[in-house]
């Protein structure tokens, strides 16, 4: 039976999440879904009692909380649940109870983070489970997906868009030094019946995370709510209005309801279905801008601008800094390029300025 993994050693608090998940998973459809609990304690053997719950389902997401030692299970912590995890290519979220500021607010690229403290918590990690499992059956329907030339690539067909594989492929570029455990599970000895069966959850596994950690944080071909914004160069107050003209640009695939999305050449198509309109001879001094006017004659009126930006107030954007989380332009004061910390496929990305002079030199980017 397909089942969701809920640890955490305070069991009151388990069960009380494990009740909101799975009524987010029946809103959802998704009533076969097992969601169970555990809570470690002094009397279990807490690699063995894992590798029972792997044995008697196919669990295919598990989320676990930071401290798992309250009940006098010593040593054990959620940081050993995500190894265990890593290590039989399952996805894990881990969150903390306890103390908010112990686990970093982003996750690595084959680590997933649940906002514990929203009372959203429970929907979020709903999502999370049919999102891997939309991008499993996908592959396991499409055995033709393994060919491509990195799990980036399988996106693109894999999300009915074969024309973007170029855009997504550069999201797959780098991804194995992200997970160690990936060289554990390739060199592992398996019998041969099993292999096609081991690498389609493997690659399975791969093309999740890039798509809900990478493709989905780093705009490109996929825009969030706050990157759209960014990219019209309209304050996020504004993108109510503006998602009511992109209703045909909407993004509804895998992880598509942890925030709006919406496809960027769909968001471009509107837009240059009003180029006709722009004024002759008007001059803008980036792409951030025009984008503004072409939305603006889309929707009848005139946006609000992002007032974040010190430089311009709001007049040009059109970028996003995935780690200010603030609208940039591509003028050389406002925003850098950085291949290290940015995916090679996300387009729509530049690091802030004033960000990037703090930090480039400690962090080598």
């Amino acid at each position: 039976m397909d089942a969701l993994l809920v640890i955490d050693d305070d069991a009151e608090h388990a069960a009380k999440l494990c009740a909101k998940i799975r009524e987010a998973l029946s809103a959802k459809g998704a009533t076969h879904v097992e969601v169970l609990d555990w809570s470690p304690n002094s009397g279990d053997d807490p690699l063995n009692r894992f590798k029972a719950f792997l044995e008697a389902y196919e669990v295919r997401l598990v989320i676990t909380d930071y401290d798992l030692t309250s009940q006098g299970t010593l040593g054990l912590f959620g940081a050993t649940i995500v190894d265990w995890c890593q290590l039989h290519a399952l996805p894990v979220g881990d969150f903390s109870r306890k103390n908010f500021e112990a686990l970093a607010a982003e996750p690595n690229l084959f680590e997933l983070r649940i906002p514990i403290g929203s009372p959203h918590a429970a929907e979020h990690t709903a999502e999370l489970y049919l999102g891997f499992d939309a991008v499993r059956t996908a592959v396991e329907e499409k055995p033709d997906l393994l060919k491509q030339r990195n799990p980036g690539a399988a996106l693109a067909p894999l999300l009915g868009r074969p024309s973007l594989t170029t855009q997504f492929a550069q999201y797959g570029a780098r991804y194995g030094s992200a997970n160690a455990s990936l060289a554990d599970i390739f060199t592992k000895s398996v019998p041969a019946k099993e292999r096609d069966t081991q690498r389609t959850r493997v690659f399975a596994y791969i093309v999740g995370h890039i798509l809900v950690n990478s493709v989905l944080r780093f705009p490109g071909p996929i825009l969030s709510s706050r990157a759209l914004a960014a990219y019209l160069a309209i304050a996020e107050s504004q993108v109510a209005i503006v998602a009511e003209v992109l209703q045909a640009a909407r993004y509804n695939g895998p992880f598509g309801g942890l925030d709006d999305f919406w496809w960027t050449e769909g968001v471009d198509t509107l837009l240059d279905d009003q180029r006709l309109k722009l004024r002759e001879g008007v001059l803008y001094a980036t792409a951030g801008a025009e984008r503004r006017a072409l939305i603006e004659l889309a929707v009848g009126g005139i946006l609000e601008k992002d007032p974040q930006c010190p430089r311009c107030a709001g007049q040009e954007g059109g970028l996003y800094c995935p780690y200010t989380k603030q609208t940039v332009c591509e003028r050389s004061d406002c925003s850098v390029g950085s291949s290290a910390w940015i995916p090679q496929g996300a387009r729509l990305c530049r690091l802030e300025r004033d960000f990037y002079e703090e930090w480039a030199p400690i962090l080598g980017m």
